[in-house]
């Protein structure tokens, strides 16, 4: 099979505009509660900003057939925003490589030889 670098530069530029279909709404394939409130939960927000209350925004998914409870609106808005911001924040650090051994740590410990000595 011979490919090119024409070919590739073009399955390039197609897939970096693709989405998964999991992120996007096209199609009719069907939605799990938490994946309905996730996709709506923008629009949701804004209804809390304007003053409605979580029991009133669960009554409204309710005539439209998104059957919620309140607790769990709560819930899975708090996720949707607790996941919002850990987007927002900066990469985790880094592994470290440990000086006295040659082995990666996670950041804030020690390997296993460095802790021992430090006892």
């Amino acid at each position: 099979m011979n490919i090119t670098t024409t070919q590739v530069k073009n399955i390039k530029t197609e897939f970096t505009s693709l989405k998964p279909v999991k992120v996007t709404l096209d199609g009719t394939r069907s939605l799990t509660v938490k994946e309905a409130i996730f996709a709506l939960a923008p629009t949701l927000e804004r209804m809390k900003k304007r003053g409605f209350d979580t029991q009133e925004i669960a009554d409204k998914l309710h005539e439209k057939g998104i059957d919620v409870k309140p607790p769990t609106l709560a819930k899975y808005l708090n996720e949707f925003r607790r996941g919002k911001d850990r987007k927002r924040d900066t990469a985790p650090a880094a592994e470290k490589d440990c000086s006295r051994a040659n082995v990666q740590t996670k950041p804030g410990q020690d390997c296993h030889d460095c802790q021992r000595r430090a006892k």
